[in-house]
């Protein structure tokens, strides 16, 4: 028995598949809409993925600080009297000590710099600390400079009593002078060539 519309073989009438073709059915219309409002966010989802796994270029390190080929560290109170500061103040064995260090300083590897950093102690005033500080410093790079270390490759600046390296309660003040003595210093600093 035939159904309506349909012609023999289980075929479909020429009409009644033109009425097909010609109305969209309900059904289909609600799958496809239903299959876009999944695919539409879907797309915009994967495209804010993708735009946000952008790979952006490393920030570039910065250059690692110029390495030191020396480091000393000078007891003033072995390279001056106390509260003295030139170089007719210089003690023998400060002379000594900065004589090899010249040496050790011209016949080592290449360099780029010499920074001479002097320090004082917190007695008295800090503006005559950091006068007295500077003096020093000013009278080992002269004295560098006199053994051969050339003057343009050499720097000389005072800090005062702002880095020390101890603190001390004493009340004597002799006490307090001997407990401080590490803080009076003078730092050269070498800065290898690149």
């Amino acid at each position: 028995m035939l159904g309506h519309g349909e012609a023999p073989g289980g075929m479909q009438s020429a009409a009644t598949a033109g009425r097909r073709l010609d109305r969209p059915d309900k059904d289909m219309g609600r799958v496809q809409m239903s299959r876009m409002s999944f695919a539409v966010p879907a797309v915009l989802i994967a495209a804010t993925l993708l735009a946000g796994c952008k790979t952006r270029e490393p920030a570039p390190e910065p250059a690692p600080p110029p390495p030191v080929v020396q480091d000393q560290k000078l007891s003033a109170d072995g390279l001056f009297a106390f509260g003295k500061a030139s170089l007719d103040d210089l003690s023998e064995a400060g002379r000594g000590q900065l004589d090899a260090f010249a040496a050790s300083l011209l016949g080592g590897a290449p360099y780029e710099i010499v920074h001479v950093i002097g320090h004082s102690d917190r007695i008295g005033n800090a503006k005559a600390n950091l006068a007295l500080s500077n003096r020093r410093a000013a009278s080992v790079r002269e004295y560098l400079v006199q053994k051969g270390v050339p003057a343009d490759r050499i720097t000389a600046v005072g800090r005062g009593s702002v880095e020390p390296v101890v603190e001390c309660d004493d009340r004597d003040r002799e006490a307090l002078i001997a407990c401080l003595a590490p803080n009076r210093r003078v730092e050269i600093r070498v800065i290898a060539a690149h």
